[in-house]
């Protein structure tokens, strides 16, 4: 990031001009601006009086918010508020008479474009070295890893409690047992699980579903491989797939067993809501904005990364049905779009996914529980529990 600012007499002659580069850290346009703001006051004499002119109108706002009435605790809430604690301390020791007014923006204004011109020559210029607060000049100042926090200190303490949790769920062996969890893009992940919380609540004589969704993706299903671990006195840790006694029965394999008849498998449900998602995915990505233009291959090869290769399933395409986000899609949508496009994208899309009916019993009577999900589940509550109930009967647990 970057800063400019150009002190004018009364005349509009240019007396002095400041530009420098600032650290990266809570990067915003907001923050450049009170940097600008901050630096020129600090060059100040004494009892100056001057006119600031900015074409940022949220500027304006919380100088007239936070600097021009009594401290408020409110302040701490906001971003850059060490920021804004300096620039009232200046202020106040060196007894500015300071004015604030607006100038329009895109206006073709001589003295903004100048600045702006300076703004873009700190990125080139090197002779110019990155500039942060070093004293902040703020009565309680919080620290994390020796750098000041300048945003909102109970939002950072929540979001370093987040992280630490989501780093336990990361770590849980059943993620990593037959292949690593660094396939999985977990702050997208996370993203998805944030903003579908209404999915997980227990209202509407919703529990059940909120059960199952927990169980699916903590890989908590009753197969046969978890009854294993849970009562291993009373199933057999021998015991293979009942089906194809080749190998484990584990969620994913009830996917790829050939021994399992098609209308008892849910695969072919999963492969249309799989291609469904896929071609909502295409639609939302050529209609958004990208940071660069598409290219004539983009569509085949966002149709052949490897989450969308359902028969077999690859790993990617099993971790999407467990509502894990594989890298591999994220991965392929950076080159192209924001991360701030890419998580509102997925998250969108897997709320529209919809339940495809079971396949196993009387697919017309039975009925989802609702019409959105956080993840790829393809078949609802009460097909898994028939499922599992039908191989209880022929001795499969």
């Amino acid at each position: 990031m970057a800063y400019a600012w150009t002190a004018i007499d009364p005349d509009g002659f240019i007396l002095e001009s400041h530009y420098n580069t600032i650290s990266s850290l809570f990067p915003s346009a907001l923050r450049s601006e009170v940097f600008a703001l901050l630096h020129g006051l600090d060059s100040l004499p004494r009892n100056a009086k001057i006119t600031v002119a900015t074409d940022c109108a949220q500027l304006l706002s919380l100088w007239s918010l936070y600097v021009e009435v009594p401290f408020i605790p409110r302040m701490l809430k906001e971003s850059n508020h060490l920021l804004w604690s300096s620039v009232r301390y200046i202020v106040s020791q060196k007894s500015l008479d300071v004015t604030l007014i607006k100038v329009p923006a895109h206006a073709d204004d001589t003295l903004n474009n100048h600045v702006d011109v300076l703004a873009k020559a700190a990125h080139t210029d090197s002779q110019t070295s990155s500039q942060g607060l070093s004293e902040p000049l703020a009565p309680c100042i919080l620290q994390f890893n020796s750098l000041s926090v300048d945003m909102n200190i109970r939002k950072f303490i929540r979001d370093i409690f987040d992280a630490k949790s989501l780093l336990t769920l990361a770590v849980l062996p059943r993620f990593n047992f037959n292949s690593s969890i660094f396939d999985i893009n977990w702050a997208c992940t996370k993203f998805c699980f944030n903003n579908n919380k209404q999915i997980f609540s227990h209202r509407n004589s919703r529990s059940e579903f909120c059960a199952f969704c927990i169980k699916l993706l903590l890989d908590m299903l009753p197969t046969l491989t978890t009854l294993q671990k849970r009562k291993p006195h009373f199933y057999d840790p021998s015991w293979l797939c009942p089906q194809c006694n080749s190998f484990p029965e584990t969620l994913d394999h009830l996917w790829t067993c050939p021994y399992i008849l098609p209308e008892f498998s849910p695969l072919n449900t999963f492969k249309t809501l799989l291609l469904d998602l896929r071609t909502n995915y295409l639609d939302s990505l050529l209609s958004a904005t990208p940071l660069i233009s598409l290219p004539d291959s983009f569509v085949d090869e966002f149709t052949a990364i490897d989450c969308w290769k359902c028969d077999p399933p690859s790993i990617s395409c099993l971790r999407l049905t467990h509502g894990l986000i594989p890298l591999s899609l994220t991965g392929f949508f950076r080159t192209y779009f924001s991360p701030s496009t890419i998580a509102q994208g997925i998250t969108n899309k897997m709320k529209s996914s919809a339940f495809g009916h079971s396949p196993i019993f009387h697919p017309s009577s039975i009925n989802s529980p609702d019409s959105s999900t956080p993840s790829l589940v393809t078949v609802s509550l009460d097909s898994w529990v028939s499922w599992v109930s039908s191989y209880i009967i022929r001795g499969g647990f």
